[in-house]
């Protein structure tokens, strides 16, 4: 009776009345470079399939999170441009652009960040145009004549008001 079994090995055993022989498989290099390759890729296919999928979602999520980026620089943009017109308002200080493009009285002097220090400078700047509307528009020395003559002229200036009976 003639017995065979195979092996893990790919060996063959045979027992013929309990004789027994082996036969053993041998490979190449190249054939098991190319069984250790196929092994890999079969590993690397199950571990890595959905690489592409979650790479376009990790650029997905950088894209979102520029925009969410921006989005927040924005609004504290707006927020900083918003309180600055509410104060503004509040104290009476001018937003409108000047001639020309030149930047408003509010664009100039509040250049605060933060709510206390935009209402200490339009304060400021509220009492100086107060100050400036008490006073009004005054030339100072108007009216008055300097002589910027030579000597001669101011001596003849002075007789002739003697004689005449002006002043001087």
């Amino acid at each position: 009776m003639t017995e065979a079994a195979t092996t893990d090995a790919g060996s063959t055993a045979s027992t013929d009345g309990g004789e027994q022989q082996q036969e053993q498989k041998t490979f190449t290099q190249a054939e098991v470079d190319a069984l250790i390759k196929e092994r890999a890729d079969r590993i690397a296919k199950q571990r890595y399939s959905d690489y592409d999928e979650l790479k376009t979602k990790a650029e997905g999520a950088k894209t979102l999170e520029e925009r969410l980026g921006s989005l927040e620089a924005e609004l504290s943009t707006t927020k900083a441009e918003a309180l600055r017109a509410s104060i503004a308002a509040r104290f009476g200080v001018s937003t409108e652009k000047g001639k020309d493009g030149e930047p408003s009285d509010a664009d100039l002097f509040l250049t605060g960040t933060d709510e206390s220090t935009l209402t200490a400078q339009a304060q400021r700047l509220a009492a100086r145009q107060v100050d400036l509307k008490k006073q009004g528009n005054v030339a100072r020395n108007e009216g008055e004549t300097k002589t910027t003559g030579t000597s001669d002229e101011v001596a003849t200036r002075e007789l002739a008001a003697k004689l005449f009976g002006g002043s001087d």
